[in-house]
């Protein structure tokens, strides 16, 4: 994982060289912006890194990371509350970290974990586990799915995953193993076209040399306008400070074109306009309501806070033109909100989650907003 003070970078993976989107696009409105819903918060768990998806069953499932285990908790009642945690992975002499969930169109739940290893004697890694059965168990899939370094210097982070409508799985993942003597940093990926049974070869999809490139989120773009993923970048803004950028891939892709290098009419900033150089704004998270408009959250020192919060951003069908700032958990600056993440709700609903302190009280909280857009809502 990419901790706070390593500079990790934001960014869209693109896999072939062609063009960007193209046709219609659903720009997000200046006057566009989400209203967060103070009365919706709710605290889910004692945990960090909260990510959610909706069941084909319309549960929705949140995965976390405790004492140093995976752990899911179910809503049946669409988020206001949440039932008791099952444990979805632990491991003998490791953390099972970063826990990212995927639905697959089989019914089956892969849940992808960072093995990270309390002595050198074992490798940081990337793995899975697997519940048929909407989350109620846990059975192991592949512990080494990939396998890094024993040091942390060389080790692999913060897996994600997206599954194409022909079927195939796109996993990626931050990875510093090719690059132990230079702190550089990549994203990974690794394809699998049989539910998880096997896996391609790790193939580099996007690297700046000389900085770091990580925490990868990938988002199908609607209207098969190709996939963008989402990644800290420190070769944006002078100082090597975190932020976040796009790049760009077509939805069908070569595996062997050429790597997105740097700067590229692939790779964005994705914040316009850009924020100062001297702010870390890292761990980004991209999500998309149906109606076409993207949504970017980071964790941000705007503002010369102390410790960085999560903001959320408005941004096009593209995921171009990030703006409409907003703050979901009106924090004091000496208090964190830490490895955020987005859930859409419904059609004009997102949820925001984050490790935080609210009243006191730590823990994963999460609280929703509502999309207003000029001529779709009557608060427009």
């Amino acid at each position: 994982m990419n901790p706070f003070p390593l500079l990790v970078s934001v960014i869209v993976v693109g896999l072939a060289l062609t063009s960007l989107p193209s046709g219609p696009v659903v720009t997000a409105s200046p006057r566009a912006r989400i209203e967060w819903d103070e009365t919706t918060r709710v605290r889910i768990q004692s945990g960090t890194y909260g990510r959610m998806i909706r069941l084909r069953n319309r549960t929705i499932l949140c995965s976390f990371e405790a004492g140093g285990k995976s752990w899911v908790s179910p809503s049946r009642d669409n988020g206001r509350t949440w039932g008791e945690p099952v444990l979805a992975k632990a491991l003998p002499r490791a953390n099972a970290a970063n826990p990212e969930l995927l639905q697959l169109k089989s019914g089956r739940i892969l849940l992808f974990f960072n093995q990270r290893p309390h002595t050198e004697k074992d490798p940081f890694a990337i793995g899975y586990s697997f519940s048929d059965d909407g989350g109620k168990t846990w059975h192991p899939g592949k512990d080494l799915l990939y396998r890094a370094g024993q040091q942390f210097k060389d080790g692999c982070w913060e897996p994600a995953a997206v599954q194409l409508p022909s079927g195939e799985i796109q996993l990626f993942f931050a990875n510093e193993f090719p690059y132990p003597n230079s702190g550089d940093q990549e994203i990974t990926l690794m394809r699998s076209f049989d539910d998880g049974a096997s896996w391609s070869a790790p193939e580099t999809v996007s690297y700046r040399a000389g900085h770091r490139d990580g925490m990868p989120v990938p988002l199908l773009l609607k209207g098969n306008k190709g996939i963008v993923l989402a990644i800290e970048d420190s070769g944006l803004a002078p100082g090597r400070m975190l932020q976040p950028a796009i790049v760009f891939t077509p939805r069908r892709v070569n595996w062997r074109q050429p790597v997105v290098k740097g700067d590229s009419p692939r790779r964005w900033g994705a914040l316009k306009p850009p924020l100062p150089g001297s702010v870390y704004a890292g761990a980004p998270y991209l999500r998309q309501f149906p109606s076409g408009e993207t949504v970017l959250s980071c964790q941000s020192t705007e503002g010369g806070r102390k410790k960085p919060q999560m903001v959320v951003y408005l941004g096009d069908a593209s995921a171009k033109n990030f703006g409409s700032r907003s703050v979901p958990f009106e924090i004091p600056g000496d208090v964190g909100g830490m490895w955020n993440a987005l859930f859409i709700k419904d059609a004009r609903t997102v949820t925001a989650i984050s490790e935080t302190v609210i009243d006191g009280v730590h823990g994963l909280w999460a609280l929703d907003g509502r999309l207003i857009t000029p001529g779709k809502d009557p608060k427009g």
